[in-house]
């Protein structure tokens, strides 16, 4: 599996308005498990490994080296063998029959339990039994947890040095759902759940186009 870089290139390009703006890391992660839990209004979508559920995914690094260097998070890697996790927990609000704004936060988790991890805002919306997600992330790090190497580290060996500054960028995500998010619906277990983020070097996320990026995102395809 590998990011594609042309889907890469053209969601950077949304980031063309700000100054200085530099493409830092796209990521990726299918088939993760998403519950709803009615009475709180959270969404969790973390990987997961049960019954037809096998989290895949990848982070690309675009920062540092003359190649953009992408860890792997080969399927299965969430059989807790190591710390490799990805996880994204958000709270609904305003939920209406078509759309739900929503806030939260995500942590990925490498082999050794470093982490990139931020916050982020945006809308859902109901179209043909899915759900769509397009969110704008702030405040983006990575979390050198290790012993102070500074190395990311994907489930196949591959690593990339991170960077030590501050990211934004735009989350997408696509759900299925017969139903909608909503108290008389109930709660949902286990949903295959498609999920995709871009970041960068970017001073003002509130003075970017981000919205809309999802439908972008969603296109991107890992081999």
């Amino acid at each position: 599996m590998k990011s594609s870089t042309f889907i890469a290139a053209a969601a950077f390009a949304t980031f063309a308005g700000a100054a200085h703006a530099d493409l830092a890391a796209t990521f990726g992660f299918t088939d993760m498990g998403a519950n709803w839990d009615s009475s709180t209004s959270v969404l969790t979508i973390a990987a997961d490994e049960s019954g037809a559920i096998s989290t895949s995914g990848d982070i690309t690094n675009y920062l540092g080296d003359a190649f953009p260097t992408t860890a792997l998070f080969n399927s299965g890697f969430a059989d807790g063998s190591t710390s490799a996790d990805s996880s994204f927990v958000m709270e609904l609000s305003n939920i209406t029959a078509t759309t739900a704004d929503a806030s939260g936060s995500f942590t990925i988790t490498d082999i050794n339990g470093d982490t990139l991890s931020g916050t982020y805002t945006g809308q859902w919306t109901n179209q043909f039994g899915f759900g769509f997600f397009d969110g704008e992330i702030s405040a983006a790090s990575y979390n050198d947890v290790e012993s102070g190497n500074n190395i990311f580290e994907g489930t196949a060996g591959q690593t990339f040095e991170v960077p030590t500054i501050d990211l934004n960028g735009a989350l997408s995500v696509l759900l299925q759902m017969p139903e909608w998010f909503s108290a008389d619906n109930g709660n949902f277990e286990a949903r295959t759940t498609q999920l995709d983020g871009i970041l960068a070097t970017v001073p003002t996320p509130g003075s970017l186009a981000l919205v809309g990026l999802g439908g972008l995102m969603t296109a991107r395809r890992r081999r």
